[in-house]
C-alpha cells in the first residue's frame, strides 16, 4: 500500500478487486456505497460568506490596479487607496495578494525591502 491516508472509497474499492467470493448482498452493498461517495463528491462546493467577501475584494483591487497601469502599490497602499478596503486587516489583503499572484492575475517585485504588487 502506499503512505497515503485511506479512505474509505480506496477501501471500499480494495475490497471490491481483491474479495471477489465476497457474497453478492456484500459487493453490492459496497458497490452503492462507492457510488454514493462518488455521487457525494461530484456535487459542487458552496462558497463561505468569507470567500464570497474576499473574491469581491479581490476583483477590486483587480480593478484598481489595471486602472493603474504598470505602478506598483503596497498593501497598506492598497487599502488606503481602494474604499471597499476600508477595516481589512493588512494580512488579509497580503494573503488575497498572494492568491492573486497564484492566479497570474498579479506580479510581484521588491524596492527597498519592500513588496509593490501590479497588474499582470
Amino acid at each position: 500500500m502506499t503512505t497515503s491516508k485511506v479512505t474509505n472509497r480506496i477501501a471500499l474499492t480494495y475490497a471490491l478487486e481483491n474479495l471477489p467470493d465476497a457474497p453478492a448482498e456484500i459487493r453490492e452493498k459496497w458497490e452503492k456505497m462507492v457510488a454514493q461517495l462518488d455521487h457525494k463528491n461530484a456535487s459542487p462546493k458552496k462558497l463561505t460568506d468569507q470567500q464570497i467577501a474576499n473574491e469581491g475584494f479581490k476583483s477590486q483591487i483587480l480593478e484598481f490596479l489595471r486602472g493603474h497601469g504598470e505602478q506598483g502599490f503596497t498593501c497598506s497602499e492598497l487599502i488606503a487607496q481602494i474604499p471597499e478596503l476600508e477595516g481589512v486587516s493588512n494580512q488579509r489583503v497580503s494573503a488575497l495578494m498572494r492568491l492573486m499572484k497564484i492566479d497570474g492575475q498579479v506580479e510581484s517585485y521588491s524596492e527597498k525591502r519592500r513588496t509593490y504588487f501590479k497588474a499582470v
